[in-house]
């Protein structure tokens, strides 16, 4: 009867084990988002979000955007993370940001277009 009884505890208590297991595995992969910084192209958790500017009026399908980075890598960067661009692949200063275009979609998600960094995209002379 004493065996019955311990088998029966063992049962439970990996029961209990297997299903917290599983649960902390589905509430790490919430935690992180399927977003990655176009700077310094570090993951962005839940509640995160990239800093930018995004150029007036609001009712057109394209806008100007200005994006100054993540919170890893704005206003001070992270130890081990560089600011690279996506167009020319050179390093980003602090001080310098990412230009893009930023099209809202009718229906669905919005979309980014990066064009550029302040070395590789200069803003045309008039």
């Amino acid at each position: 009867m004493g065996a019955a009884v311990c088998v029966i505890i063992a049962l439970i208590v990996w029961y209990i084990k297997y299903f917290n297991k599983k649960n902390q595995k589905t509430t790490r992969q919430k935690a992180m988002q399927p977003v990655k910084c176009p700077l310094c192209d570090s993951n962005l958790f839940v509640g995160e979000n990239i800093i930018s500017k995004v150029y007036r009026p609001m009712n057109v399908p394209d806008q100007l955007m200005i994006v100054m980075g993540c919170p890893h890598c704005y206003p001070r960067c992270e130890p081990g993370l560089k600011r690279i661009c996506p167009v020319c692949h050179k390093e980003v200063a602090q001080d310098q940001s990412l230009t893009a275009r930023l099209f809202n979609k009718a229906l669905g998600k919005k979309h980014v277009h990066v064009v550029g960094c302040s070395n590789c995209h200069k803003p045309r002379a008039d």
